[in-house]
């Protein structure tokens, strides 16, 4: 691999770095149509049991009237990205853990844990999201915990 290839390459790295983290701040402030934004057009989104959804519309209607009806806060935070680019074509994998702090439709505290699976695509000179598995470990009540939960899984 050229020089100019493993910089691209990292140069990419940071920017779908920072699309994911976008992600979480416009999930965060309730920027639905920025949410959307970020997504391909024929993208798909997997959030297991909460269901699936296609294009970009339809993403940008389960984010409001399910995400944003469901939990009045959140505070996304991802950690362990591992990337994988090709330069070449213009597309890449990565794998993050989540974990979002949060409250729930009726007003208790709690904590959401998963991983994120996302393929992304590079168009005109931006990364977006083309498809993004979510995989829940836990939705915890705050005073609970989550060690029951996860001693079932």
């Amino acid at each position: 691999m050229s020089v100019e290839d493993r910089l691209t390459r990292l140069e990419y790295r940071e920017e779908i770095k920072e699309l994911r983290a976008t992600y979480c701040y416009r999930t965060d402030a309730r920027d639905w149509d920025g949410y959307a934004a970020l997504f391909t057009e024929d993208a798909h989104l997997d959030f297991g049991p909460v269901g699936t959804f296609d294009g970009r519309e339809e993403i940008r209607e389960f984010a409001e009237h399910v995400v944003g009806a469901n939990h009045p806060f959140l505070s996304h935070m991802l950690h362990n990205p591992i990337l994988e680019v090709d330069v070449a074509d213009g597309t890449a994998t990565g794998r993050w853990y989540f974990e979002v702090p949060c409250t729930f439709e009726d007003g208790s505290a709690g904590w959401i844990q998963g991983t994120y699976d996302d393929e992304y695509v590079r168009e005109d000179g931006e990364w977006y999201f083309s498809e993004m598995v979510a995989d829940f470990n836990y939705f915890a009540d705050y005073e609970d915990g989550w060690a029951d939960i996860v001693s079932e899984r």
